[in-house]
């Protein structure tokens, strides 16, 4: 749950909005751990049978039409708060070596004839991207190949960690969009008491949805 349009209030609202998905997961026995929460940003984690199923329209931008505690003249404001649903996942790296070839090749550079002359220097290749590592940083081959293979691991890994955080990113992306006012999962309109989802196009009253009846809207 993310601040987005709206200043301190949209702060306030990832709260707001975060202690109506604790409500609701107290109502359905749904296991929850809130896993970082600072101001305009909370994470919550979620388990139990049917919390998908249960959460899976939550996402997107909620629009909140109210007056905020902190305004002194009774305006009411629109604020934006985006909420991303995402299944629990870790970053998991498995290293083949049935992808890399190896060579032993002649070292280059200063370092004498046992350098140059001998075939000191580890080359590995990953088939599939291209990449190449050489080392030759000490005398020793199989010290040498053992440096290869973990520089290779490390530079592989980054890559696919790359990739992975990307896609984590593309698809927070695609569910809240450039979180701006026109883009609305829902909108709340809380001196109305009126809670209405634009997808479902059911409405209910606000009072009974800060509850934790997220069905009533769903």
């Amino acid at each position: 749950i993310r601040a987005s349009e709206g200043g301190s209030d949209s702060k306030l609202l990832v709260s707001d909005l975060a202690n109506i998905y604790l409500k609701s997961a107290k109502n359905n026995n749904f296991s929850f751990e809130i896993k970082e929460d600072r101001p305009g940003f909370c994470v919550i984690w979620l388990t139990g049978k049917g919390v998908k199923k249960y959460y899976q329209n939550e996402s997107g931008g909620h629009r909140f039409l109210r007056i905020p505690p902190t305004e002194k003249r009774g305006r009411t404001q629109t604020s934006i708060v985006t909420v991303a649903i995402t299944t629990e996942s870790k970053f998991e790296y498995n290293f083949d070596k049935s992808e890399i070839s190896k060579s032993y090749i002649r070292g280059t550079g200063n370092g004498g004839q046992a350098i140059n002359k001998t075939s000191s220097c580890v080359q590995l290749v990953h088939k599939k991207s291209g990449i190449i590592i050489k080392c030759q940083d000490t005398r020793d081959r199989s010290k040498n190949e053992e440096i290869a293979w973990l520089k290779m691991m490390d530079r592989l890994k980054s890559i696919e960690e790359s990739k992975y955080n990307k896609t984590l990113y593309d698809n927070r992306f695609e569910q809240v969009g450039n979180s701006s006012r026109s883009v609305k999962k829902r909108t709340y309109r809380i001196k109305e008491d009126i809670a209405i989802d634009h997808e479902t196009g059911k409405s209910c009253s606000y009072k009974d949805f800060s509850r934790g009846k997220l069905e009533l809207i769903c």
